[in-house]
Formats: structure tokens, sequence, C-alpha cells
């Protein structure tokens, strides 16, 4: 058999995409099974032929792309689903959770976080499952010893990218464990501990809720230091006293490593998107007509002026064209849409380990499944709802115990809803748990020096708290949270997606945080305004209405500038001043465009308001890196590129210099 790290180059790229997409999907459903039949055990019989077919699927699949090393596994634990098919083996709970755990480690294998190695383990697992059937359970079966690699997240990444660019370190700490050492879990969790004198961890392989398992060879963090360890600190982390460690290894962290770490992730992240054959239909149609337009246009133009009749042909046939690309660009941003069910299909999983982590007994509902959002979207947002469900579960439940005693149900409830507003897609998560104290988060508040004791701030100002960096009101640190990360990585996604997250809480009532977010990234209706000789765009989505004032009605408070005409009072911002692009003010006629900012408006000064037009957004992130206030740009009809404001963060920024 061939190495798996050479299988990715040997199948070709659109079909590995196709192969992954499918498989995933088959995972899904294999895990969606696995809950029911947690639930309901007794119904295994009724399941256990959906569990074969599925098995069988991903080995025929896998087979046809040449991915020998997940074909045999598969193969090997389609065997065991056929056994139980047959009667003569039965999935206890034991054995269900190691499924739960084969699925993780088959996403992780196509994500490009394990290799060939990591199967091959698990094809061994099944082949003593299916061996020892009837006779003894999976608990006979020794556990080898498995390399976890140290893989990062997007956001992960970017963390230690912001930490090198400000001339921090950061290292690789990896404490290697004997084979023959029984203890590893109680000493990695004392070392993880011990590790934490010396910096923030920013992430861990195995992580903590994994420790437990005992089968890894060696635990490996990152550490995030403001300086350079001393020789003291390296000579103290080297001599960390257990028989247990066979050597421990501190470097700093290279980025051309982390670069090419990633390199099979990306090869392998899928851009495959399932279409109902409709939608082709109806771009097929549209094509078809644009072909016979643009027939239509080419013998108006070989025939030459003719008078009248040739002008209203020309007229009729602009309009047609006008018509047809609108259809276009509608349908063709419909091809990218998806159900957000296919986003939520992967948080009963999450939610169940954390629950049982937490020892709490969670249910999980959803609403508004087939409100549709942008497949893109989609994907960006399963971290920042993972750790809305992860803060849900540890910090908004209570006990059982604790619950029964307020008069509530001993199972904490936990609801996903979505909706679409307009442009936008809504999406709740709400728990009916203890809530937030907001004298808690005030006082917490006030010991970090984020505000002063004299100051009355409102439910909005104290629940923006949470997302500050840093800040938890948790009493204990636990595998699952209260480290003080989280919430802010949340918010910081949600702004990159242009949208914008709020949360509304109830002591004893539970706490719901509302997700606001654009439909599509890839085409949108913006508003031209001109500053100076540049063209900019702002987002249509983000506007609530432009409008013409009078320098007369600008204010000035504490130097800044303000539209009051009773009873609206909005901040100002000069663009151009801004952008550095000066332009002369007609103190009769200042045209402003005034942005929503979560409940709030601001209003921005430009020169001159050029109207409405449809963009598709570029990105310049990756030609240019980050440019400030810029989200991306755009090709206009005349030719011209105009940039597209950051409504959003220029509001903020406006915002607080008023505070």
């Amino acid at each position: 058999m061939q190495h798996a790290e050479n299988m990715w180059d040997l199948v070709d790229p659109e079909l590995l995409s196709v192969f992954v997409a499918e498989t995933n999907e088959q995972i899904e459903n294999l895990v969606s099974i696995l809950l029911q039949l947690e639930q309901e055990p007794q119904l295994q019989t009724a399941y256990i032929n959906e569990m074969f077919r599925i098995a069988h699927n991903i080995k025929g699949s896998s087979g046809m792309v040449g991915m020998e090393d997940v074909k045999e596994t598969v193969h090997e634990l389609e065997n065991l689903f056929g056994l139980v098919r047959d009667g003569k083996y039965r999935l206890e709970k034991p054995e269900i959770d190691l499924l739960f755990q084969f699925t993780d480690a088959l996403r992780d294998y196509f994500q490009g976080k394990t290799n060939g190695s990591s199967l091959a383990l698990w094809k061994e697992r099944f082949q003593g499952l299916t061996t020892m059937a009837g006779t003894t359970g999976p608990d006979a079966i020794a556990k080898p010893l498995q390399e976890v690699p140290l893989v990062l997240s997007t956001q992960e990444k970017r963390t230690v990218a912001s930490w090198q660019e400000e001339g921090k370190p950061v290292y690789g700490v990896e404490a290697a464990f004997s084979p023959e050492f029984p203890e590893r879990s109680s000493v990695a969790t004392e070392f993880f501990g011990f590790m934490q004198k010396y910096g923030r961890i920013l992430t861990a392989a195995p992580p903590l809720n994994q420790l437990a398992e005992d089968n890894f060879a060696a635990l490996k963090l990152v550490l995030l230091r403001e300086t350079p360890l001393s020789l003291e600190d390296e000579e103290a982390i080297y001599g960390f006293p257990s028989e247990g460690i066979l050597e421990i290894k501190i470097r700093l962290w290279s980025y051309h490593e982390e670069a090419r770490i990633g390199d099979r992730e990306r090869m392998v992240e899928t851009s495959t998107i399932r279409v109902e054959s409709d939608r082709i239909d109806h771009v097929i149609n549209q094509v078809g007509k644009l072909l016979t337009l643009k027939t239509s246009l080419r013998h108006l133009y070989e025939d030459g002026y003719h008078g009248k009749n040739t002008w209203q042909q020309l007229g009729k046939s602009v309009q047609e064209l006008e018509q047809i690309a609108n259809s276009l660009q509608d349908k063709t941003l419909d091809l990218r849409m998806i159900p957000v069910r296919r986003l939520f299909s992967r948080f009963p999983k999450i939610v169940r380990d954390i629950a049982r982590q937490s020892g709490k007994k969670v249910e999980l509902k959803f609403s508004g499944e087939d409100t549709e959002i942008d497949k893109q979207i989609a994907e960006e947002l399963v971290d920042p709802l993972t750790h809305l469900l992860r803060n849900s579960v540890d910090h908004g439940l209570e006990e059982s115990e604790e619950r029964k005693k307020l008069g509530k149900d001993e199972t904490g409830h936990i609801l996903i809803e979505a909706r679409q507003e307009g442009g936008h897609i809504v999406i709740n998560v709400s728990d009916d748990g203890r809530g937030i104290d907001l004298e808690k988060v005030k006082n917490k508040a006030i010991s970090l020096g984020l505000i002063s004791e004299e100051e009355d701030l409102s439910e909005k100002e104290l629940t923006a708290l949470l997302f500050k960096p840093g800040f938890s009101t948790a009493e204990k640190v636990s595998d699952v949270s209260g480290r003080g990360v989280g919430l802010d990585v949340v918010k910081e996604k949600i702004s990159q997606l242009k949208g914008s997250i709020e949360v509304k809480t109830g002591l004893h009532q539970g706490t719901t945080f509302s997700l606001r977010l654009p439909l599509t990234l890839a085409i949108i209706q913006a508003f031209m305004v001109k500053i100076g000789d540049q063209v900019f765009g702002l987002p249509v989505t983000d506007m609530e209405r432009s409008l013409v004032i009078k320098e007369s009605e600008i204010h000035y408070v504490n130097g800044r500038p303000l539209y009051y005409r009773y009873p609206e009072v909005i901040p100002l911002l000069d663009l151009g001043t801004r952008f550095n692009f000066p332009f002369r003010h007609d103190p009769r006629r200042m045209p402003v465009v005034v942005v929503n900012y979560g409940r709030s408006r601001v209003g921005f000064i430009v020169q001159e308001l050029l109207g409405l037009e449809d963009i598709m957004v570029k990105s310049l992130q990756k030609s240019m890196g980050k440019i400030t206030d810029i989200s991306g740009a755009a090709y206009l009809g005349s030719g011209d590129i105009a940039l597209i404001l950051d409504t959003q963060t220029l509001a903020r920024d406006l915002a607080a210099l008023d505070q």
C-alpha cells in the first residue's frame, strides 16, 4: 500500500474535492444515527442496516479515488457492522463511544490533521473487535500509543502571526512519555498546569479533554510569551520532575513550519456545493437567452444605422440584457446558498461531547433549518457557534440538582434558530440557564481596570464587556471553558464576516446570543460616493439613509462633530479627512451617509452621492494584506475601481472616540 501522504498527490483535485464533500456528508449521517442509537439502544437492529450502507458507500467511493488506507479501514468497520446486523455482536456504550471517536478521526484525516498511520491504528482496532466478537469487548483491546499532531486552527494561526509581528516569542513545547509509564494522563495534566506559569497556552495536542484516554505518546503545546524564556525558565521546564517523561523539547515556533503543516489542509478543503437541478436549469435557460441576444446585437451592428427602428431595437435589446443580467446574478447567487441545517447538523455531537465533559443533561433543538445562507459564511460560522455552544453548556446551564431546586427541568435546553431579515440572516443561540449576573460582570471589569466604580453602564454596555480579550467571570477553569478565550474570538470572526453580535440575558432566565450576518459576501448592492478623486462603496445592508445637511446644523461636543436636528443626534466623521482626500465643502450642501452600528447610528460626510450599484467584491488581503477601513475593491461599469468601505470598523472607531 502506498503511503497516505503520497496518495493525496495522486488523486485528481476535482475528484478529491467531490469525494471529501460526499464522505463528510456520510460521516454526518453516521454521527446522527449514533446520536439516536445512544438515546434509543433498543432500536439497534433498525439502525444497523443504514450504518452498514454508509460504511459500504464510503468504502466504495474511497476505492474509486484510490484512497486505499480509507478503504481498508472502513472495510473492517463494515465487517463489524455486518456481525451486528447478523446478530453476532451488539454495540454497547463503549463501542458507540469508540465510533464517535472514529468519526472525529476520519474528519481530521480529511482536513489534513492526521496521516495514514492514524487510520492504520483504527483498522487494527476494528479487526480486533471483529476477531473477538462475542467473547470479549473492546476494553480488552490494548490501545496503541498515538502520535497526536499539533495542528492550529485558522484563528490560532492568525493569533501566532499577530504575536510574532509584534516581536513576541511563540514557543513549541513537547513532553514525550515512556510507553511503559501507566499514568500519562495525570502527569500530562500536571505538566500542562506547570507550563501555564510560563505564559499563555494557545492550544495543545491532545487537548485537555482527551488526556484521559491515556493513549498518547507526547503532549505538545504552543506557548505565547511577552518576553523570551530566560535560561532559568528553560532549566526549570527541562527539570520538570516526572519519571514518566522521557524528553522535553523547547523551540521557537516557526512560521515556515506552520505554513507547511497547513499545506495539505488547504489542499483537501472542499469547495463543492450540491445544487438542485432546477436552479441549474434556470441558469442554463438564461444563458441561452443571452446567446440569442448576442446574435441579435451582432446583426444590428453588421446592418449599421437604418433609422429609428434600429435604435428602438437596440433599446429593447439593452433592456432585455439588463433583465437577463439581473436574473443571472440572482440565480448564480442562489447556487452558493445552502440550508443552515447543513451547518447545524454537526452541533448535536459537539453538544453531546461538551455535556458529557461537564456532567450535565442537555437537549439541543433547532428552528428555521430551511433558512438559506452562503456556503462560505456557513463554513466560517462553525468555530464561532461552537464557542457559543460551549459557553451555553458550561457557563449558562446549571447542574441538574441546582435546576431542580430552582423549579426547572433537570435537563438544560439550548435552541439554535435562524431566520432571514431582508439581506441578512439572524442566528440566535439561546439557553434556559442561570443568565448573566451583570453586577458580577461589572465588578470583574472594575477589578481588571476596564471601567471605574463611578461609571453607570447600561445592560448593552455591560454585556459588551464579555467580548473583551481575556475577560471571564468563571470561578474555576475547566477543560471546556473559563480561560478568558472564546467570546472575543467570536466577535472578531463575526466582524470579519461583516456581521454583528448582541447579548440579551435575564438572571435565572437564560441568555441569548444573537448573530446578524449578510446572506452572501459575493455580490452586494453598494451605495457609491465620491471623496476627492476616489470612488468608494458602502454596503447597502449597513446603510440607513443618505441626507444633505448644512454646516450650521453641525455642533461640536468635546471637539467631536455631531449632526443635530431635534430629535436626532448623529456623530459625524469626515471621510475626506480620514482618508487624506481633502475636498472643499459646500456649507449649504454637505452630503452625509447614515450607517447603522448595532443600535446606534453614525454619519459619514462625503463629497458627492453617486447612487446604487451592484458590485462583485474582490478581496485585497491576499496581495496587500489587511488594509485599515477597507474591506475590498470592485470594478465599476465605467472601468474605474471602487474601494469598499468597512463601515462597521469606521463606525466602531467613531463610537469609541465619542465615549
